[in-house]
This record gives C-alpha cells, sequence and structure tokens, in this order.
C-alpha cells in the first residue's frame, strides 16, 4: 500500500492518502490486487480506548510500526508508544466535541464492531514520508448504496511527526481533525467520485477550525495563488491538485457566511455533488454561488501586502491574509492617453488580476469567470476577454469614469463573469453608480442598471413603456451581477419575445421583493 500511496505523492506533496484511496477505486484498469489490499483494515498488538469510550486507538509496542513521541528538540522518546496512543486518544476526543457537539455535524457510520468494538477505530502505522494519515473504507460494504454511497471508515495515521511540514503534536492534532472529517463526510453524505477536491478541501479547512493556532495548511498556499488563473476552482489532479490548497475557501466561506454555510453545504451533498450543493447554500443565505465566488476572488487579491490596503476599498480579507501569498498577476501595463488593454483566455471559475500604472497610483483589476454551468459540465472551454481602460466609448463599458475614460470587460455571456476594479488616489475617480450607457443602442450594447439591494434572491427588473405596457422582466439571483464594488443587472434590450425595442425612453423598476427603485432609461437606435 505504501508503494501506491508514494507513486500519488511528489516532493511529498499528498497529506492523505483518502483521495488517492479513492481515485484509485474508480479507476477502471485499477489492480484487482491493490484494490483488495486498500479494502483490509491493518492489525496491531495492541489497543487502548480513549477516555469518552468514542475511539479505540490500534498500535504495535515494538517493531517497524511501533509509534514514539518526540522530545523538546525533536527527537524521538524511547518506550513512548503508550504515551503516543494516550495523546491521540485525547486529540481524538478533542476533535469530536469540536467537530461533532459543537459544529453539529453527525459522527460518522458505525463499523458495527468491526474494528473490535463500536468505537470509531484509529490505526498506527509506518507511512512514507510526507503522508500524515488516511481514510479508508471497504467499497465491497455501503452502508447506504445509491449513486453516491456511504460507508463505514477507519482511519491510519503516522507512528512519527518527524518528517512531516509541522512537526511532533501539533502535526498529530490537525491530521485527526483532518481525517475524522473524512469519517464523517463518507459515512453520512456519501463519496462523490468527482468531487475529491471539495473533501480534502473541507478537511483542511477543518484543521484550523479545530486548532486554529497550527498552520500546516500554509504550506499548500502557493500553489493555489500561483495557479488561480491557470486551474479551474473545482480541478482535480491528483499529484499536485488535490483540494488541499483551496483550503481558504472555507475559511473565506466561514468568516463571510459563517461555517453554518459549510455544513449547509455537506448536508446538500446527500442528495446532490458538490457544486450543485453549493448554489442552493449560497441561495439560503439570500446570495449566489456566482457573486460569492466574485468576492472571494476580491479577497484573494488582498494578500500579502496588499492586505492591509483592503480597507481603504472598503473590501474584506483573510484574517491572516499577510501571511498568504500574493496571486498570480495576468499583466501589468501603464495607462497612457489611450488606455490600456489587457486580453486572455479564462477557463471556467478562474481568477485574473491586472495592475495598470496611473501615474503615482496603482489600479488593480479583478476578472473572474463565474461559469458554474461550465464548471459543473467541467467543460475545458478558454472562454476569450478583453479588459481594461479606454478613453473613448467601448460596447463593453462597464463604467463611466472621470476625465472621460471607461472600464471595460469585453465577453460574451456578462452574466458569466465579474470585474472589480481597485482604483486608489487620484489616478481615476468613479463617478455615482448610475445607468450606464445612458443612452444605449440594443444592437451594440448592453445596459447595465444598478442594483443598490444586499438579497439578491428575489431580485428583479422590469421595464415599462411610456404607456406603461410591460416591455420585459428578468427575475432571479442568477441577473445579478457585481461591478465596481456594486450590483448591476444587465438589460440587453429587447422585449419579452427577444426583439430589440426601438427608441425612446423606458421606465426601469428593480426590486428585491420587497423595496423597490424606479428610473427612466433611454434607448437610441443607430439603424
Amino acid at each position: 500500500m505504501n508503494a501506491l500511496f508514494e507513486t500519488y505523492n511528489p516532493k511529498a506533496y499528498n497529506k492523505c492518502g483518502f483521495h488517492i484511496i479513492a481515485h484509485y477505486f474508480g479507476l477502471p484498469g485499477a489492480n484487482a490486487n491493490i484494490k483488495s489490499l486498500l479494502q483490509l483494515r491493518p492489525s496491531s498488538d495492541t489497543s487502548i480506548v480513549s477516555p469518552s469510550g468514542r475511539f479505540r486507538i490500534h498500535f504495535d509496542t515494538s517493531g517497524v510500526n511501533a509509534p514514539y513521541l518526540l522530545d523538546s528538540n525533536q527527537q524521538p522518546v524511547p518506550g513512548s508508544d503508550l504515551a503516543f496512543a494516550d495523546t491521540v486518544g485525547a486529540i481524538c476526543d478533542h476533535v469530536y466535541s469540536v467537530e461533532v457537539d459543537s459544529l453539529g455535524f453527525p459522527p460518522p457510520a458505525s463499523d458495527s464492531g468491526a474494528g473490535g468494538g463500536d468505537e470509531y477505530d484509529i490505526y498506527v502505522e509506518s507511512l512514507p514520508t510526507g503522508e500524515y494519515g488516511y481514510t479508508d473504507w471497504d467499497p465491497a460494504k455501503p452502508v447506504i448504496e445509491r449513486v453516491n454511497p456511504t460507508y463505514a471508515t477507519w482511519t491510519v495515521i503516522r507512528n512519527e511527526f518527524e518528517s512531516t511540514y509541522t512537526q511532533g503534536i501539533p502535526a498529530m492534532e490537525v491530521t485527526i481533525a483532518h481525517e475524522f472529517n473524512h469519517g464523517i463526510q463518507v459515512g453520512n453524505y456519501g463519496l462523490w467520485q468527482n468531487d475529491l477536491w471539495f473533501y480534502e478541501l473541507t478537511a483542511t479547512w477543518m484543521e484550523q477550525v479545530v486548532y486554529p493556532g497550527v498552520k500546516d495548511y500554509y504550506q499548500y498556499l502557493p500553489t493555489f495563488f500561483s495557479e488561480l488563473n491557470q486551474k479551474a476552482f473545482n480541478a482535480y489532479e491528483t499529484a499536485d491538485y488535490a483540494g488541499y490548497e483551496r483550503c481558504i475557501f472555507g475559511i473565506f466561506v466561514q468568516n463571510e457566511y459563517g461555517s453554518v454555510v459549510m455544513k449547509s453545504v455537506w448536508q446538500n451533498m446527500a442528495r446532490e455533488s458538490v457544486l450543485p450543493a453549493i448554489e442552493d447554500a449560497f441561495k439560503s443565505v439570500g446570495t449566489s454561488a456566482s457573486s460569492a465566488f466574485q468576492l472571494f476572488s476580491e479577497w484573494n487579491y488582498f494578500t500579502g501586502y496588499r492586505s492591509r490596503l483592503a480597507g481603504q476599498f472598503n473590501v474584506s480579507t483573510y484574517p491572516l491574509a499577510e501571511y498568504y501569498p500574493l496571486p498570480a498577476i495576468d499583466g501589468e501595463g501603464s495607462l497612457s492617453g489611450i488606455g490600456v488593454v489587457f486580453s486572455g483566455e479564462a477557463l471556467r471559475m478562474t481568477e485574473h488580476f491586472f495592475r495598470v500604472d496611473a501615474g503615482p497610483d496603482t489600479i488593480g483589476i479583478a476578472v473572474s469567470n463565474n461559469n458554474f454551468s461550465a464548471a459543473i459540465a467541467y467543460d475545458t472551454t478558454n472562454f476569450p476577454f478583453s479588459v481594461g481602460i479606454s478613453s473613448g466609448g467601448n460596447a463593453g463599458c462597464v463604467k463611466e469614469l472621470s476625465g472621460g475614460n471607461c472600464l471595460f470587460l469585453d465577453v460574451s455571456g456578462f452574466s458569466n463573469w465579474s470585474l472589480v476594479p481597485f482604483i486608489s488616489g487620484s489616478a481615476i475617480v468613479a463617478q455615482a453608480n448610475l445607468v450606464f450607457p445612458q443612452p444605449f443602442d440594443p444592437s451594440s450594447q448592453h445596459a447595465k442598471i444598478p442594483y443598490p439591494f444586499m438579497q439578491t434572491t428575489n431580485a428583479s427588473l422590469s421595464i415599462y413603456g411610456i404607456s406603461g405596457d410591460l416591455i420585459d422582466k428578468l427575475q432571479g439571483d442568477g441577473h445579478v451581477t457585481r461591478y465596481l464594488q456594486g450590483s448591476y443587472i444587465v438589460w440587453d434590450g429587447r422585449d419579452g419575445a427577444g426583439r430589440e425595442v426601438g427608441s425612446g425612453v423606458y421606465i426601469y423598476v428593480v426590486s428585491d421583493g420587497s423595496k423597490s427603485v424606479i428610473g427612466k432609461i433611454a434607448v437610441v437606435r443607430n439603424q
């Protein structure tokens, strides 16, 4: 088994063998002998029960698998096998108290005494360098058989923590918090084979929920921040993009919406795969997954030294953002007399950042592709886009700026994108959030109509002719897009039957279901 784990573990990337086991079980050409080994519980010569009676810790008192603690100099303590097991038991009980008693997750599924009792089983063994532990199960014995079957699991942790990124007892703590969470996931919400990245994301996020003082996840952040513009958020690669590096999504959700949203995602996963589960979880708190993903990209821009600047843009960021890496920058340029343009391509659910030198100030631009439909389908299309600041009119203009400048995003399908600039100093000062462009030509432009409300679930835009007849109506949070620290509903200038409206003045009504704003919009057709 260790030989199998090592083939997935270049440069000790994989801390947890859970996703490796799940991935291997799902391979059509997986070796039957290796699969049968993965289905077997380890065996040990001794076991103890944790103080709460909820966990049984299995270990050897001699041989290669015998555990040992480390002294203050990170050296092995002879004869510390029992102390090691006692420490594991105490940590297990604490993890249970947080994940089950405090957060309200259900405990792992019962194995009906398969490990020698009704306790949850923790086995201690020698593991490959860099691997902290793994959670395993027998796929031939589902608890509930369905598209996403549930299983009773057991956990294996390494017998020493001296060859890991974090060492000693802190490493043991986050390992147990991580692996026990996998037991909760698989035992209650089932196994979605295509969503293994989210299992690892959540289990790594849970480490800092249970043990906020241990920062083991820091080792994976450079991978995420250097590749957030290249790899889709729901990408899964066994060797270097398994999900640990995206644990900060859990930290973002926890701080912005509360940990109840992460729990809601998992409750939804009992009946649907992860992306629909995420969409439904955000709807339950009055927002959309696309809006949340755009806000997530804003947080990711304000890391490192930029974290100190977040307040001046009225943007929140991670509590420890100053210790996080800066995100990859797609392009840099200078604001000349004719403006600056960046062109590129974006996979579904990727983030792209640009910097514009504007004299004494720097303008940051964040563009994110929020195409959840493409993500659900694992679409690998590269969607083209152009973004920048122009000195004249532009069909894709999102915001008119002072000095005759225009911030624009030229894409196909505005609802699948978001654009947020970070403008400081006197470089460019945005005017008030008004309908823009005004007037507009439906043959080449879309109108951005401000949506001034916090809740988007019942968002609607109604367009009326000057005589009061209803021309078009857009309804639902999918029509609300955030731009320039504000939200807008985009109208294409067509009526309910898809026909371009004629030139004239129209009345719009924007509502969140309880409050409304009324305004006028002018249409001037050049044809």
